[in-house]
């Protein structure tokens, strides 16, 4: 069945509805990694362009435009865009739900109208000789966070597979099985016992559950420091790069998010995502549920006066750096905040250095820019599993050139 056109078709087509499972993804994965070929033709198939010109040459053999015919069989699947905000969040969401049903519809109609030859590479007559295969990063396969407990211990997680790591003031930290770190017992010290979480570059995401129940989503080079149990009126964690929490309830316990000691986000019960690292001017909080209020730290520009938001669900704050007032955003699309928990890179207009600069972490590579930076921007949604080539295919098809080096350097060029 791997070899199976009709097989591997079913399987994009899950892939583009969205209802891929894991060991199907596994198996189309290892189907595209098994020949330069197949590559090519997975990056193909997967790629906007592509569907969309497949689309243009199937309506020339049909006489109901394949777009009317989506918006006909899926009222439900329309109608539910229409419930998700502002008209700039509708637009992106119609702009992702078209796509993704247009790129299914053209995988159904090539197979049901027999054109699959039309994307479907013939086997050559004659063998051709393999080349040199070119360099490549393969997405992170495993997560590679470090646990340094109160002591300065630090624990390679890496190294565990699952079972107590440690114990601290009387909790229990225990790696299960499925890699999250949980802290459990509720302690016996009277002293707050500082334990910190660091993600590096080229690292999995990893979930930690805090000793109060609380939920933290930690990506690649991020860090979060945290009490192993929270002791006082509050609860309190520092945090750097990106988090995403979903926070045990406690009204006789708000809890705090310092961020980069430059900003402040209270809470008593909700869920929301920090995006705060060392290379990037603006802090960005973005609610999904529940209530927050996003101000300045007490020691971030003493001289200036500290203003403070309270957001609501879909909303989004932004601090500058060196700035002691906290902007509102607006409403934002928070499908594509937090593409990076969900396994994808989610781009709306960015630039091409705010491109790289998520590549680099996931992949764990240097970056140099040769020439000037194109002024292209771009947008869209792609696996974080791919390898970082395929990843790069989509900057190709907007000429703008790149090369590994060394294994872990990207060149990017000029473009035009």
């Amino acid at each position: 069945m791997a070899n199976d056109p009709s097989h591997i078709a079913n399987l994009l087509l899950r892939l583009h509805r969205g209802t891929l499972s894991d060991t199907d993804r596994q198996e189309l994965e290892a189907w595209a990694a098994s020949s330069a070929g197949n590559a090519a033709l997975y990056r193909e198939l997967t790629d906007e362009e592509t569907v969309q010109a497949a689309l243009r040459e199937i309506e020339r053999y049909d006489e109901t435009p394949i777009r009317e015919r989506i918006l006909a069989q899926l009222p439900e699947a329309f109608s539910a865009v229409r419930k998700e905000g502002p008209p700039d969040v509708r637009l992106r969401t119609w702009r992702r739900t078209i796509f993704r049903w247009s790129a299914a519809a053209a995988i159904i109609i090539l197979l049901g109208t027999g054109l699959w030859w039309l994307i479907w590479p013939k086997s050559p007559t004659v063998p051709v000789a393999q080349t040199t295969k070119p360099a490549d990063i393969a997405a992170p396969a495993i997560n590679r966070a470090t646990l340094i407990l109160a002591s300065g211990q630090k624990v390679a997680l890496d190294s565990i597979k699952s079972g107590q790591l440690a114990t601290q003031g009387g909790t229990k930290i225990e790696k299960e099985a499925n890699g999250q770190i949980a802290y459990i017992g509720t302690g016996g010290s009277a002293a707050l016992l500082y334990n910190t979480l660091t993600n590096p570059r080229g690292s999995q995401v990893i979930t930690l559950t805090l000793g109060d129940g609380t939920k933290v989503w930690l990506n690649a080079e991020s860090s979060i420091r945290y009490p192993a149990v929270f002791i006082g009126a509050e609860r309190t964690v520092e945090v750097t790069g990106e988090a995403y929490f979903e926070v045990a309830k406690d009204a006789s316990k708000p809890f705090k998010v310092v961020i980069k000691d430059q900003e402040e986000v209270d809470v008593l019960g909700t869920k929301f995502n920090i995006h705060a690292y060392q290379d990037e001017n603006v802090l960005k909080t973005t609610l999904l549920e529940g209530s927050v209020q996003v101000q300045p730290a007490d020691g971030a520009s003493p001289n200036q006066q500290r203003r403070s938001v309270v957001l609501r669900p879909g909303e989004q704050a932004e601090l500058a750096e060196n700035s002691n007032v906290v902007r509102m955003a607006g409403a934002v699309d928070t499908a594509a905040v937090m593409a990076w928990k969900n396994g994808a890179f989610a781009f709306e207009e960015a630039t091409i250095k705010e491109v790289v600069r998520q590549l680099s972490r996931w992949y764990d590579v240097e970056v140099e820019y040769q020439g000037p930076v194109s002024s292209r921007t771009f947008s869209g949604e792609i696996g974080r599993n791919l390898t970082l080539s395929q990843v790069l295919h989509v900057l190709t098809k907007s000429h703008i050139p790149y090369r590994i080096e060394n294994g872990n350097k990207l060149i990017i060029g000029s473009g035009d």
